[in-house]
């Protein structure tokens, strides 16, 4: 059976990169981050897997267009024995590896395997690819762990890339390496075109009783997800995994191949229920999480959930006390009270049924010892073919108790980077313990700390989660001990954890930015925060796109300038500066300023325009001639008129070695307005118009 998952998995590893291009050898796949490029490949067959640990992959890539490869990483070969060992302390999967590629002799017992077509035959520390099952482990393992892709030499990332660029990628066996092989099929990657994992928004859930099923499709995820993650809340909003590893959907039937299925047992027999689910990469990431699902478990009467809340203790009586969801009171006839002093023998307190909308009932005893009480519900239903009953948990009565707990000692706090809180302490020797309760506060101050939960925690530790984007850099928690009469013990001192600095730092506020004379002149604030590294100013010219580090700011330096003047040599063109500032830990903002165009040559202007009216019997028009004083190419002018009280007008259009327009739609007694206006080939200076002329009074 575990052959068959695998296999069936390695299966789903081919359909995900199966929309790559792939040779008849190796099967190729990228990520384009925009800033890199990272390729995952995997060899097609058992042989050529154990032909690539002797011969290791090289990396190559040419421009779009160029018919050359030039190689662009070292011999990649799998991890030495020694470097998995230090590995598998990171990742787990990494053993999976180390005994594959360096296998113990141990590895297989005197058992046959149920498929009588795999054949685990291998030889103490030598790779045994050639076995069908740890070939499929193999790419399966690296497949949801990107540190055992690495491992395996099935992984390379490509960070020396240029903006806009196009490249085409390949993966070839290294004694392959100077082959031409122009024939070679590869993956081609537009640096302008980031890829983008899909999220999904057809995640449907179907409740049952205890459980629920949940489909999505994945058709649309071929070439992105090799795996999945389902999350589970119960307020829809604080999400947790339902598993610490990627699932994988396995399938036999052709029917199901573009659909997901996934069962999940509700943690709690009534309530609601959010889910979601994200895909994760064979790079080594999730994706964008899909549209959330709300459940709630189908009802029968053994989910019902009473709850005894206390026992009120007298001298000659006690009252027990309970609740349960008042939704379900219709379907319970009656409840009865059990009574056991140590578990041995049991007692019912009550002949008749209590009444359903009770909540309370009074024993009049002579109890001296401690007693145990449960509440049992009788549904509506009951029948002595099929019993419909519900019993409470167990609740301690102990008599004369009002000694609290000892305060618990060793409160120990971690926060890792993602805000995982992990809480121990010492647990209480005493022998009536029921649980311990947590406070948490911003400040440490008493009057500040709050519950954590509504809960009695019943171990000596908890897991809380903090968000990291707040300007407070540390947290207390302290705790008190609960024993089975309620009583408390005072609170632990305050425990003071610092939070992981993951704010980026204010940014710097740009002023102004001119260009007084030859040089562009960048003014700005800086920044008031008081962790600061270093700040880095870049320019950026819009016709060309390149970006260019400018100055590099020491900001542990007591004075900081907050002006820059830049003199780059170029005129006429547009120019945008923006700047970079990090704190001690690598957080960065980034500001950037308006556009400038910088101080260029204007195109001279049209000079001489002069007008002639001609005024014969069959022709009347009005013609225009000039001439033009500019140093730039010029491509076309245009012709603009205003008639009497009328907008102004383009009328035409004429070719640059044209210097004359002739108007024949003029009529008698009308005022006439022209200009014209030169239209430059060098787009970095713009056209300017001529002189106004007016003609007035109109033709007779």
């Amino acid at each position: 059976m575990i052959f068959f998952r695998v296999m069936t998995t390695v299966a789903m590893f081919f359909a995900v990169i199966s929309s790559s291009f792939a040779s008849d050898d190796i099967t190729l796949l990228y990520f384009n981050h925009g800033d890199s490029v990272s390729l995952r490949w995997a060899p097609a067959s058992e042989a050529l897997f154990q032909r690539s640990v002797k011969s290791g992959y090289v990396v190559q890539r040419r421009n779009e267009g160029d018919a050359a490869w030039t190689t662009i990483s070292s011999k990649l070969t799998p991890l030495s024995q020694n470097e998995m060992d230090v590995m598998e302390a990171i990742d787990s999967d990494i053993s999976v590896l180390k005994e594959i590629f360096y296998p113990s002799a141990d590895r297989y017992t005197s058992e046959e395997p149920e498929d009588e077509n795999v054949k685990l035959t291998s030889v103490p520390g030598k790779p045994a690819f050639e076995d069908g099952l740890l070939y499929a482990m193999a790419l399966f393992t690296c497949d949801i762990s990107k540190n055992a892709a690495n491992a395996a030499a099935l992984l390379f990332v490509d960070k020396n890339v240029t903006k806009n660029a196009k490249y085409e990628y390949r993966v070839v066996f290294a004694d392959d390496e100077k082959t031409k092989n122009s024939g070679a099929n590869f993956v081609k990657v537009d640096m302008r075109k980031l890829t983008v994992l899909p999220a999904s928004s057809d995640f449907e859930g179907h409740p049952e009783v205890k459980y629920a099923h949940f489909e999505w499709s994945t058709a649309n995820h071929v070439g992105f997800y090799s795996a999945y993650n389902i999350e589970r809340s119960v307020d829809g909003k604080n999400f947790e995994p339902l598993r610490s590893r990627p699932f994988v959907q396995a399938y036999t039937d052709d029917k199901l191949a573009d659909v997901a299925i996934f069962r999940d047992s509700f943690p709690a027999e009534e309530g609601t229920f959010y889910y979601r689910m994200k895909g994760y990469s064979p790079f080594g990431f999730y994706g964008p999480c899909s549209n959330v699902v709300k459940v709630e478990p189908k009802f029968v009467f053994e989910s019902l959930q009473i709850d005894v809340d206390t026992v009120v203790v007298k001298r000659r009586s006690e009252e027990v006390q309970w609740s349960f969801d008042n939704k379900f009171e219709k379907k319970i006839k009656g409840f009865r009270i059990s009574r056991t002093p140590d578990f041995k023998k049991f007692f019912y307190e009550n002949d008749a049924l209590i009444e359903p909308s009770k909540r309370k009932f009074k024993i009049e005893n002579k109890y001296e010892e401690s007693q145990y009480y449960a509440v049992i519900a009788v549904g509506v239903e009951d029948k002595p073919e099929k019993r419909q009953e519900k019993q409470s948990s167990y609740f301690f009565s102990f008599r004369a108790d009002t000694i609290p707990p000892a305060v618990p000692t060793g409160l120990n706090v971690a926060i890792d980077s993602a805000g995982i809180v992990s809480i121990k302490w010492n647990a209480n020797n005493e022998p009536d313990i029921q649980g311990y309760k947590l406070f948490v506060s911003n400040s440490g101050r008493d009057d500040d700390f709050f519950l954590i939960t509504d809960t009695i925690c019943s171990l000596n530790s908890y897991t809380d989660t903090l968000s990291l984007n707040t300007l407070t850099t540390s947290i207390y928690y302290r705790v008190n001990a609960i024993d089975m009469s309620y009583n408390s013990s005072q609170w632990s001192e305050p425990v003071k954890a610092l939070k992981p600095d993951t704010i980026p730092p204010a940014p710097v506020v740009f002023r102004f930015l001119k260009q007084p004379n030859d040089k562009v002149v960048v003014e700005w604030e800086n920044s008031p925060s008081d962790d600061l590294d270093y700040m880095e100013l870049y320019r950026q010219i819009d016709d060309t796109g390149k970006v260019v580090l400018v100055k590099r700011f020491d900001l542990k330096k007591r004075k900081v300038p907050t002006t820059y003047e830049d003199d780059f040599g170029k005129s006429g063109v547009q120019v945008t500066y923006f700047m970079k500032i990090y704190d001690a830990v690598g957080n960065v903002s980034e500001t950037r300023t308006n556009t400038l165009t910088t101080k260029g040559e204007r195109p001279g202007c049209i000079g001489n325009l002069k007008i002639v009216i001609t005024n014969l019997e069959k022709e009347k028009n009005i013609r225009l001639t000039w001439d033009i004083t500019s140093k730039n190419l010029i491509s076309r002018y245009v012709i603009y008129r205003k008639r009497n009280d009328e907008p102004m007008l383009d009328i035409a259009s004429v070719r640059a070695n044209q210097l004359y327009y002739v108007d024949e739609r003029v009529a008698v007694g009308a005022t006439y307005k022209y200009i014209v206006r030169a239209i430059s080939q060098d787009r970095v200076c713009p056209a300017v118009y001529s002189e106004n002329v007016i003609f007035e009074g109109g033709m007779k």
